[in-house]
C-alpha cells in the first residue's frame, strides 16, 4: 500500500504532549498519530454498522405506534 504524507499545523504545547506520549510508548510521533487515525476509522465503521442495525429495527417496527393517539403515548 502506498503511503501518503499528511502535513498539519499544531501548537507547540500540543506537539510537546504528543512527543512525550510517543516517547513513553517507544514510538515516533508519526506512528502514534497514524495508529490513532486508524483506530478512529475503525470506530467510525463500528458506528456505521450500529446505525444500520438501528435503522433496520426502526423500519421493522415502523407500524408499532400506528393508530395510537398522542395522549396514549405521552402524559399530556
Amino acid at each position: 500500500m502506498a503511503t501518503k504524507i499528511l502535513t498539519i499545523g499544531i501548537s507547540e504545547e500540543t506537539w510537546k504532549k504528543i512527543k512525550k506520549i510517543a516517547t513513553l510508548q517507544g514510538k515516533s510521533v508519526s506512528a502514534l498519530v497514524r495508529e490513532q487515525i486508524e483506530k478512529f476509522l475503525g470506530e467510525e465503521n463500528r458506528y456505521i454498522e450500529v446505525h444500520k442495525k438501528i435503522s433496520a429495527i426502526a423500519e421493522k417496527n415502523r407500524g408499532v405506534l400506528k393508530g395510537w393517539k398522542r395522549e396514549e403515548i405521552y402524559d399530556v
